[in-house]
């Protein structure tokens, strides 16, 4: 979320969602490359356990490491402020997904609802209208099947869930939400599926956070120099 101290500030100046504890938000600036590199390592030691045999563990470390880092790449070259890890496991399995939080600008006192129509015909494999605490948006989804990683590892396939919500049309401002998670097999690929209901049912829980809003009491998410 982005700080709103001033008096005069809008409630879209800053937002809160809940996420499962073990999730930790990481500003994406170059000081923090290596403690977003340590929180990459962490999951995909937590991921894969040291008992099994390394000609097996060791591709899908690498697998999950670099579709992780590829994520976090994509999110500074698209000028994400943040992006936000899983350092933890779930229920026991560690997620292999990420968050990126990016703050646009659009035409000043563009519709949004118009704005909006025109994302719809990106192409993308879903799209549709929504609305996120009372403000116009964009839900869309996109699969990109098996892209070859080389160095004999397997081909990886990424789903991406995006959220492209209008803060205020006045000054054209948009707040976009992209939630990544990568498969390698059967099994995984029904792990990334669960993922995207999950990251559906987190969108449910945001609420716009600063001066003049009601965000039900959820926890402000807090930048975090290392995982927690």
């Amino acid at each position: 979320m982005t700080d709103a101290n001033v008096a005069d500030g809008k409630p879209t100046d800053a937002w809160a969602l809940l996420l499962p504890p073990g999730w930790v938000r990481f500003p994406t600036g170059d000081e923090f490359v290596r403690e977003l590199d340590e929180a990459i390592d962490a999951v995909v030691a937590s991921a894969v356990p040291d008992d099994l045999p390394r000609d097996s563990a060791e591709p899908y470390r690498r697998l999950l490491a670099d579709g992780l880092r590829d994520s976090l790449t994509d999110a500074r070259t698209a000028g994400a402020g943040a992006v936000y890890l899983p350092t933890e496991p779930m229920n026991g399995v560690m997620i292999p997904a990420s968050l990126t939080e990016v703050e646009l600008v659009s035409d000043a006192g563009a519709d949004p609802l118009a704005v909006a129509a025109e994302v719809l015909v990106e192409g993308y494999e879903e799209s549709e209208l929504v609305e996120v605490d009372g403000r116009p948006g964009v839900r869309l989804l996109d699969t990109t099947l098996e892209t070859d990683q080389g160095d004999d590892l397997p081909p990886i396939s990424t789903r991406q869930v995006v959220y492209v919500v209008s803060r205020d049309e006045t000054d054209g401002e948009w707040l976009v939400l992209s939630f990544s998670t990568v498969w390698n097999s059967e099994e995984s690929e029904r792990l990334a599926e669960a993922l995207v209901f999950f990251f559906d049912a987190v969108m449910t829980t945001f609420r716009w956070a600063g001066p003049g809003a009601n965000p039900l009491d959820l926890p402000v998410a807090e930048d975090a120099g290392a995982p927690s």
